[in-house]
């Protein structure tokens, strides 16, 4: 005689809810980036990760771990379905100006480790049980903001201690003071795996050179490009980090433009509409707002001018002909030359060069499909990671 629902075989609810045979515990993935500025290369960089995720790894779970938790939930909304947002290892790394002082990384250690941080106890603990930890890519792990590299030491805590898997993709490490390099070649040897982006970071890490994870998105589904119409020449010179006075960025500009109508471009708030609005107030400006839900203004038979490290890259995959401002030395032309390296055919110049006249924007016809094969390799690399 039946005795009910108990000789049944379970039902999809129970199944889901741990009756009958255990549903298959999804992955918790653990991402670290510096997004939520916002700074469109960082975003970009975090959602083309996000978007690729949901597409290879939709069921599963995904933390994104940044300074501004806030702005991110927001900017990311429409990305995998299953993100949770946390500052917690940047909360750790913020409470010293630099952690390489001393006392700082064992104080680092000991709170991923033994806790003591009401603050982020909770958080700390769940990172416990995440089955990896990915670094993403990026300028961020510099000694310009040494307080960053306190990410990287929580992260080889949660290696030594508890055995996570991590991983670095993308990471610029330029500049840097000489005794880094020890440093940081302890610390990375707990990662799985380190990928650079240019070869003075190559050489710092002890590894081989990679790509920046901004060719990633270029692989995913989601547009990078706006396919509305746009100014045939384009201008992003930024009022951050840079080496230049506002005379000498005027004269450069205007040199550029040459008296034409202009499109201006904001890849940082509002640090990219000082030149915009000392110009041409009224012309036609891209915020950053804009060019995050329809993608960024780029097309074939462009001419840009830009000191901006993510929009030389895709306005050059873009088919764009281009010449970059470079900034702050040791830093924004260690970025750009990696792309130069790579084949844009860009010209990198100074503001002093730009001033003289030697302002040619210039371009590698080739580029565009190489930046797709680039896009390619970068999926590989992701697979890998992810174990697809």
């Amino acid at each position: 005689m039946s005795r009910g629902r108990d000789v049944l075989l379970p039902s999809v609810t129970d199944l889901l809810r741990g009756r009958g045979r255990r549903a298959a515990r999804p992955s918790v993935h653990y991402l670290v980036s510096t997004a939520g500025h916002p700074n469109y290369g960082d975003e970009l960089i975090t959602r083309a990760w996000l978007d690729y995720l949901r597409q290879k790894r939709p069921d599963d779970i995904v933390w994104l771990d940044c300074p501004h938790p806030g702005r991110a939930s927001h900017l990311f909304a429409d990305t995998h379905p299953n993100l949770r947002v946390t500052s917690t290892l940047w909360e750790l790394a913020f409470s010293a100006p630099d952690a390489r002082d001393d006392g700082v990384e064992a104080r680092i250690r000991a709170s991923v480790r033994d806790l003591g941080t009401p603050k982020v106890d909770p958080g700390l603990l769940a990172v416990r049980s995440v089955d990896g930890i990915h670094v993403l890519g990026g300028g961020y792990l510099n000694k310009i903001w040494p307080a960053n590299w306190g990410v990287l030491i929580a992260v080889s805590e949660y290696v030594r201690a508890f055995g996570r898997r991590a991983h670095m993709t993308g990471a610029g490490l330029h500049p840097h003071d000489t005794e880094d390099r020890t440093w940081l070649e302890t610390v990375l040897q707990d990662f799985a795996s380190v990928e650079v982006r240019d070869r003075p970071s190559a050489a710092l890490a002890g590894t081989t050179l990679g790509l920046d994870d901004a060719f990633l998105a270029l692989a995913n589904p989601r547009p990078v490009w706006s396919s509305a119409e746009s100014p045939e020449q384009m201008v992003l010179v930024q009022g951050d980090l840079r080496t230049w006075s506002d005379s000498d960025a005027v004269t450069a500009i205007d040199r550029f433009r040459g008296g034409a109508r202009s499109g201006w471009l904001e890849a940082v708030p509002p640090d990219d509409i000082h030149y915009a609005r000392m110009i041409d107030p009224r012309g036609r400006f891209y915020s950053f707002g804009e060019v995050w839900a329809d993608g960024l203004p780029a097309r074939k038979d462009q001419r840009w001018l830009t000191s901006r490290f993510h929009v030389h890259l895709l306005a050059a995959a873009a088919g764009a002909a281009g010449v970059v401002l470079s900034g702050t030395p040791g830093y924004y032309d260690v970025k750009h030359q990696s792309l130069l390296d790579l084949g844009t055919g860009w010209n990198l110049i100074s503001v002093a060069d730009a001033i003289a006249g030697d302002i040619d924007p210039s371009l590698s016809a080739g580029f565009p499909e190489r930046a797709r094969r680039l896009a390619r390799q970068k999926t590989k690399l992701a697979d890998e990671i992810y174990a697809l």
